[in-house]
């Protein structure tokens, strides 16, 4: 009898050992499939969001750069004028077939008197259209004062 109980304790010892059930693999697949899944998703989402992050930065960019000429520009030169014609900024890139044009911005700029003579206030705004997001814009503002001036 002793003999007939420790076979039976040694297959049941066996069983847990053998590994896991098909059940067990089954379950952890599923589970391995959904969490991928997920990281896929959100790695899809990341370059979206670098794209877009791509086209703010340029136009900022192109803002900041059109910002400086202004404030480099002499004061007698500048003149206050309303918002200037929308001016086209191709930026390029290379491609096996040569450049192509990767995004058109559209620039124009507003200086205005605040103080006569003494103080101006610039605008500088870059628009441009994204695939699903259309309209976006980037205005950087700044105010110069006349260091030219004599007293």
């Amino acid at each position: 009898m002793n003999a007939s109980l420790h076979t039976l304790a040694s297959r049941a010892s066996a069983r847990r050992r053998g590994g896991f059930s098909l059940v067990e693999v089954m379950i952890a697949v599923t589970i391995l499939g959904v969490g991928l899944l997920a990281v896929t998703g959100a790695q899809i989402h990341a370059l979206r969001g670098g794209k877009y992050g791509k086209h703010s930065a340029q136009a900022g960019v192109i803002a900041n750069s059109q910002m400086e000429i202004l404030k480099r520009t002499h004061w007698d030169d500048l003149g206050a004028v309303g918002w200037t014609p929308l001016q086209d900024v191709n930026i390029q890139v290379d491609s096996p077939t040569g450049l192509r044009t990767e995004q058109v911005y559209r620039l124009q700029w507003r200086i205005t008197n605040v103080v006569a003579g003494q103080t101006r206030s610039i605008d500088v705004r870059v628009f441009w259209d994204e695939p699903e997001r259309p309209n976006r814009s980037l205005t950087y503002s700044s105010l110069r004062f006349n260091s030219e001036q004599t007293l």
